[in-house]
């Protein structure tokens, strides 16, 4: 009888710790489930905060442009900037796209700052082909684009040169410190909102160096596996 009842009692206590760790295991998957959906409803408000932001900003220079140039120009330029808009709506719940997607992205962004300031902004892209298929969070290189730009004086006597370099997993902007003597109106959300996207993202966050004479910020960049 004793040997029944001690393996009686040695199931119903195997029983027991199994079923208590099922419970467990449903609770932490519980616990990180919830835990992935704040993370989830983070980016997405900080991305939709950076779409209005975007706006405010090009607001602001084609009103420069009425100002300064020809009906036909400012036509122009909201063409582009509808252009600019499509990859705004069809990045839509990526917290995530290709370099070579924000790229293009960049590259509109510049080309309707152009209408504005010319040849009197210059940008040296260096950036190899094999690493376009590499990670980025949406609007951050025009971002920093638009930073450098808002910061500093960009004229026939001091022109802008914005340098974009990137080596194996990061890329960097970086553009020497020519100061407004006026600063212009700033929301003061474009490197915060970067910063904690990647941070929300779990990854390393950018950097950021001023010496003095140049300043610069850093990005991460991602592999393709990052996003499964």
């Amino acid at each position: 009888v004793l040997p029944v009842v001690l393996i009686s009692i040695m199931t119903m206590a195997m029983y027991e710790v199994i079923y208590h760790y099922v419970l467990l295991q449903k609770s932490l998957q519980k616990q990180e489930e919830a835990k992935r959906n704040v993370v989830q409803s983070q980016l997405n408000a900080l991305r939709n905060q950076a779409r209005p932001h975007f706006l405010f900003n090009t607001l602001n220079t084609l009103r420069d442009i009425i100002d300064q140039n020809t009906k036909e120009t400012a036509k122009t330029f909201v063409d582009k900037i509808a252009d600019v808009y499509r990859y705004i709506l069809e990045s839509g719940n990526d917290h995530l796209v290709t370099l070579e997607e924000e790229l293009q992205f960049a590259e509109s962004y510049v080309h309707i700052q152009k209408e504005r300031f010319g040849e009197n902004l210059l940008l040296d892209w260096q950036i190899p082909a094999h690493l376009k298929s590499q990670l980025i969070v949406p609007m951050s290189i025009q971002l920093l684009l638009e930073n450098a730009i808002k910061h500093n004086v960009v004229s026939r006597r001091k022109p802008l040169t914005i340098q974009v370099t990137t080596t194996e997993d990061t890329l960097t902007v970086r553009n020497a410190i020519q100061a407004k003597l006026t600063k212009e109106y700033s929301t003061q959300m474009g490197l915060p909102n970067i910063r904690k996207r990647y941070e929300l993202l779990g990854d390393t966050p950018p950097t950021i160096v001023n010496d003095g004479v140049h300043f610069s910020v850093t990005l991460p960049l991602l592999a393709p596996s990052h996003q499964n």
